[in-house]
């Protein structure tokens, strides 16, 4: 090992062991992250997502919010006493704190928490960071082995690069939306690509993490939205699209495979790929479609997919569908009843593997969300804190920095003007809402 990379694993060693005994002070064991600092300098979902994940594994992750209203996502969908229920469920686990860039001494203090840093997520539009002087090249001069994460939505370069980017347009490019029905393109009503672009950064820097562990490299990981939708949907949305050339044995479409039935009471999704599958499925139902040649094979019944729906709807019109689940799963034929989004909670599967937690946000009240899928060893319970409010941590992550008493004061009394004049504000729109 060459004495560059003895420096370089002395330095992140040392590092490790003073931020490990700070956040030993607030949890015993937080994840197989613990003592990794992530600053996160993103706003509303992709790269929220991806830090929320670090912070989920044990991450010490630190939002860094512009003053005044911070993060976006904090006043998107629903709300109570001023938190959004997505901003609270994406920034759990984390610390925040407010900078003004365009001041000197904010921006020498992102300086310098930046030099103790593991992890930058950034998700500014191409360009930003650079007249920002926080780009990639910028930041390796004060930290060589940090693990600098751009998310963006088409990429660093090419035609699209400027392009305002939000989700929909994602699924357009992507073929996303072509693909729920070519004739007439839908989106998928939920921003999918923006969440598995977060999933995609977060495992990506675990990954840049582990090479780091075993080189001592840092290194920079530009990750667009585009690239993930592609990568994401392209196994089974693009299995006719994949194979180039003669000699193709095409296949219906997958998506077009699974149709969904009406029961009396509510809809079912059965999965009757097999022919014998779904000759027992008829048999349960009380009819013989299975004898008819148009519904004999997967791909005739693919082929045929609305007269077949139409069809076995009139054998389910008397059919609760717990009951026929029930019956159909004791055969092994794969079922499940469609839960109303107010249902999901009283799944008996859902309750049994303890899929969803409640908790009491201390400003939002009483909330509802989803524990992490993974589980590591000796890990604490989740969460082990709220989404915070805006600056919530200013002082305390400040102070690990060595920031001046005087400092730390001018900028808390900045966010109480801020405050005040955001809430003003509100007040004054609340009080015109109510005369018009």
């Amino acid at each position: 090992i060459n004495s560059n990379i003895k420096k370089l694993f002395f330095r992140h060693k040392a590092c490790f062991i003073i931020r490990q005994k700070l956040f030993k002070e607030r949890s015993e064991m937080s994840g197989p992250l613990e003592g990794y600092r992530v600053v996160e300098l993103t706003s509303t979902v992709s790269g929220p997502f991806a830090g929320m994940m670090l912070a989920d594994q044990g991450a010490d992750v630190v939002k860094v919010e512009p003053p005044g209203i911070g993060d976006l996502a904090r006043f998107m969908g629903t709300t109570r006493s001023g938190m959004a229920a997505m901003f609270s469920v994406l920034n759990r686990n984390k610390r925040s704190v407010v900078l003004d860039f365009k001041e000197a001494k904010d921006f020498e203090i992102l300086k310098n928490l930046l030099a103790t840093a593991d992890v930058l997520i950034e998700n500014y539009r191409p360009g930003v960071v650079k007249k920002l002087g926080l780009d990639y090249e910028s930041i390796k001069k004060i930290n060589s082995n940090i693990i600098y994460t751009s998310i963006s939505g088409y990429g660093q370069s090419g035609p699209y690069i400027n392009r305002r980017v939000y989700d929909p347009l994602i699924q357009a490019t992507a073929g996303a939306a072509a693909s729920q029905n070519p004739d007439n393109p839908e989106y998928y009503k939920t921003i999918v690509f923006d969440k598995v672009t977060g999933l995609t950064a977060a495992q990506s820097i675990s990954t840049a993490l582990l090479h780091r562990e075993r080189t001592g490299e840092g290194q920079y990981l530009p990750i667009s939205m585009l690239d993930s939708a592609l990568y994401y949907i392209w196994p089974d949305v693009m299995w006719s699209k994949t194979l180039l050339g003669e000699g193709i044995d095409y296949k219906p479409d997958l998506f077009e495979s699974f149709p969904l039935f009406k029961a009396k009471d509510k809809p079912i999704s059965v999965i009757v790929v097999a022919d014998n599958d779904f000759q027992r499925f008829c048999e349960v139902i009380g009819c013989k479609l299975y004898e008819e040649e148009k519904y004999a094979t997967f791909e005739q019944r693919v082929l045929n997919k609305e007269t077949l729906i139409a069809e076995i709807e009139k054998y389910l019109e008397d059919k609760k569908a717990d009951a026929l689940c029930e019956e159909l799963d004791k055969l092994g034929i794969p079922v499940a009843s469609i839960n109303q989004l107010d249902e999901i909670h009283e799944d008996p599967q859902v309750i049994e593997q303890g899929s969803l937690v409640e908790v009491e946000h201390p400003l939002a009240g009483k909330m509802r969300m989803p524990k992490p899928p993974f589980s590591f060893l000796n890990q604490n319970d989740f969460p082990k804190s709220h989404a915070p409010t805006l600056g919530q941590h200013n002082r305390e992550v400040l102070s690990e920095l060595g920031v001046e008493e005087k400092e730390l004061k001018r900028m808390e009394e900045r966010e109480r003007v801020n405050k005040e004049m955001i809430e003003g504000m509100m007040l004054a729109d609340v009080a015109n809402a109510s005369r018009d």
